[in-house]
């Protein structure tokens, strides 16, 4: 019997199946590898333009960049390390193993003591760098520009240390954007050799095993306050690896740059012939700290605080409250933007835990006061002039700000020059960019 062979009919669908499934295929392999290989070539393109790179490639032959275990630190007198942001002024300590960038104010922004604390994230110091879901804490966090997209959590060592020949970093800061300046980080940037070192006096974050905390005095010595001592408050931040560099050169006149827009904290502001900078920015109120001395007819002049004591009290002849709110007020042909607002006029000493917050909650309706404790300064050249801070209600010596950062007291009845404040409406601020050539003007 023959046996019929069937001949195999062919399946055009499986066989244009198999063709699309190796089309998609292909497609896939050759556009998976551009997207692959643009998507890296874009990234090495972003990290080209990081604020880092632009640093490390600027400094690889610095002597005074040094890589210390991984971290590259700025040490000695640099010039190069300047760099801006929320109108304020930095200097760069060290380039972290993570590319982050770890930077210091040139300058302290306030004064303040300690208290009575064990640690830095216990302290005073740090409720008011740092916000904590309490009323007056994070005064500088709040008023730094777009930390969210600018900034990462300060890695700072924070250990007990007894011996500053014997420093370890076995404890650090981890939860903080703000801290204060390491021991580790003074000494390896060359302590009174250092940048850092700007004759002010200032604290550092560290404790020793007494429970006193470390500081700087004015002659770049380290040494311990018990934490009464009102000194300077230096802060530290870090920047993400990923923030992009705009301009600059790292130098004093040409810092580097990298916000794609600035705040209104630091701006100045031209009202009359006069310029002011916004030293602190609250919902539709900016306040205002005058850039100089108060004067009257192109001249600085001077003025007691009070025959009394520390309250601001306007409507008593011969108090700088009065002078301010009545003589100067109407000196001033911007006069109708101010208005009557809360300024604080309260006590700082150890009956009151050397607590700043009590004194800022503690408040008279005026248009004109000085500076207080607790508030953000601006401008380090001034000096000997009143803040509105007192040490007790029946006591009549009165807090002096000092270029130093040492902050001393004086009677009532000493004559000092002026550094008054304002405060105005957001909304007014108007032409302008913000800087000491362009200052704001108002409508």
């Amino acid at each position: 019997m023959t046996k019929v062979v069937k001949k195999r009919k062919i399946s055009f669908q499986k066989i244009f199946n198999l063709i699309s499934a190796a089309f998609i295929l292909a497609c896939c392999v050759f556009y998976g590898t551009r997207f692959i290989k643009l998507y890296y070539e874009n990234n090495k393109e972003l990290e080209i333009n990081t604020l880092t790179n632009d640093i490390m490639n600027n400094n690889h032959n610095n002597s005074n960049f040094k890589n210390l275990n991984g971290i590259y630190y700025f040490s000695g007198k640099e010039e190069s390390n300047y760099l801006k942001y929320s109108n304020l002024l930095w200097r760069i300590i060290r380039i972290n193993e993570d590319k982050s960038i770890t930077v210091v104010l040139d300058n302290s922004i306030t004064a303040l003591a300690a208290g009575p604390s064990k640690s830095f994230e216990e302290s005073k110091l740090n409720k008011w760098l740092n916000y904590q879901n309490e009323e007056y804490t994070g005064i500088l966090q709040n008023n730094l520009n777009n930390i969210d997209n600018y900034l990462s959590k300060t890695s700072t060592c924070n250990d007990i240390i007894s011996d500053t020949k014997k420093i370890s970093c076995d404890s650090t800061t981890e939860n903080l954007y703000i801290t204060l300046p390491s021991i580790n980080d003074y000494i390896n940037t060359g302590g009174k050799d250092s940048f850092m070192n700007d004759q002010e006096y200032f604290y550092l974050i560290n404790y020793n095993s007494n429970n006193k905390i470390w500081c700087v005095n004015k002659d770049g010595k380290i040494g311990t306050s018990d934490k009464t001592d009102i000194y300077g408050i230096k802060p530290v931040i870090t920047l993400k690896s990923t923030v992009s560099i705009v301009s600059g050169e790292g130098t004093k006149d040409n810092p580097y740059k990298f916000e794609n827009e600035d705040g209104l904290f630091g701006s100045y502001v031209k009202l009359g012939q006069d310029i002011w900078q916004i030293n602190n920015v609250d919902n539709n109120l900016v306040q205002l700290s005058l850039n100089n001395y108060l004067k009257y007819e192109g001249e600085e002049i001077t003025h007691k605080y009070s025959d009394i004591n520390y309250y601001h009290n306007d409507t008593i002849y011969g108090s700088l409250a009065y002078y301010l709110n009545n003589s100067y007020y109407n000196s001033l042909n911007y006069k109708n933007i101010l208005t009557e607002q809360n300024f604080s006029n309260g006590l700082y000493s150890n009956n009151t835990d050397y607590d700043y917050i009590k004194v800022l909650k503690t408040t008279v309706s005026t248009k004109i006061a000085p500076l207080s404790i607790g508030d953000i300064i601006l401008n380090p050249i001034l000096t000997n002039y009143y803040l509105s801070t007192g040490i007790s209600e029946n006591n009549d010596l009165i807090y002096t700000m000092n270029n130093d950062f040492n902050i001393n007291t004086k009677t009532a009845l000493s004559e000092l020059k002026i550094v008054p404040t304002i405060k105005i409406k957001k909304e007014l601020l108007t032409k302008g960019n913000g800087s000491i050539d362009t200052p704001y003007e108002v409508k």
